[in-house]
């Protein structure tokens, strides 16, 4: 990755005891988490430097009786302890999410999708990416061109493109995350059928697609839906995701103002995921 080592960031670590709850510390870190690692009970989370008063803040409220340490770093030590702790996960019966060091089995009849984990949110061992995987297997059809709405390191649009999709536009935000976007392309063998736009999701406004997919977060989407109702001129599926149970109410609440139908939610730990058309 050319440009990530300009910047600095931190990590805290935590062991978990069974008074703590994973998908709360998750759920107070979601909007600044740039990379976690886990090696059995312990946690680790990685944060921008830029980012360092907003946690602190976080930890002296929120989670002031969880205990943490945190320690300065470079990227090439994030680096380092993402090879030593980065698991592959098992999708389905046919998919697995794996690190681009892991020794493929080609005599098997699965399918994998290769990530480097840069500083790019998006390795699949969150729960709301494999929400969002687990939704576009049963919504994609062959041939839909697909919308990925905050696409970070790239594994929806991935996922959308080995499910069939024949073109993906990904947008995100952030700078940082191009060139792990576009390393992550070419680990998969992808290069064509997909354009990435660096810029505010906010102002796009081109909807037309068959499928929207967005990973964001409740105060994104709630700006974001009526975006979309706007600008879009035909029908499609949108799966929704970024999202805490606690959302649910105030999500649900302006899907039903806009008049989108809810085809189907589903839930893994404190996160949800909804599908509309």
């Amino acid at each position: 990755m050319k440009n990530v080592s300009k910047k600095s960031w931190f990590s805290l670590s935590i062991v978990l005891k069974p008074k703590y709850n994973l998908d709360f510390i998750y759920s107070q870190f979601y909007n600044y988490i740039v990379g976690i690692t886990e090696d059995q009970d312990e946690f680790i989370f990685y944060f921008e430097n830029k980012n360092k008063n907003s946690i602190n803040s976080i930890l002296n409220n929120q989670l002031k009786d969880y205990q943490f340490q945190i320690k300065d770093i470079k990227y090439e030590n994030w680096h380092t302890s993402y090879e030593k702790h980065f698991q592959p996960i098992k999708v389905n019966q046919n998919l697995m999410i794996v690190p681009h060091w892991h020794t493929i089995n080609n005599t098997d009849n699965m399918d994998y999708i290769r990530i480097i984990p840069g500083m790019a949110f998006g390795t699949g061992h969150h729960e709301t990416t494999q929400l969002i995987i687990e939704s576009l297997i049963s919504n994609i059809n062959i041939n839909d061109r697909v919308l990925d709405l905050g696409a970070g390191s790239g594994i929806l649009s991935i996922a959308a493109l080995k499910f069939g999709a024949s073109k993906v536009m990904a947008i995100e935000y952030d700078e940082d995350c191009k060139d792990n976007f576009y390393e992550n392309m070419a680990l998969n063998s992808i290069d064509e059928k997909y354009t990435l736009s660096i810029q505010d999701v906010l102002i796009n406004e081109d909807y037309d697609y068959d499928l929207i997919i967005a990973n964001i977060n409740k105060n994104v989407i709630l700006d974001l839906l009526p975006n979309i109702k706007c600008f879009q001129n035909k029908k499609c599926k949108i799966i929704l995701s970024g999202l805490l149970i606690d959302d649910q109410e105030d999500v649900i609440k302006i899907i039903s103002t806009l008049d989108y139908n809810i085809i189907k939610q589903t839930q893994m730990g404190e996160w949800i995921c909804i599908v509309l058309d």
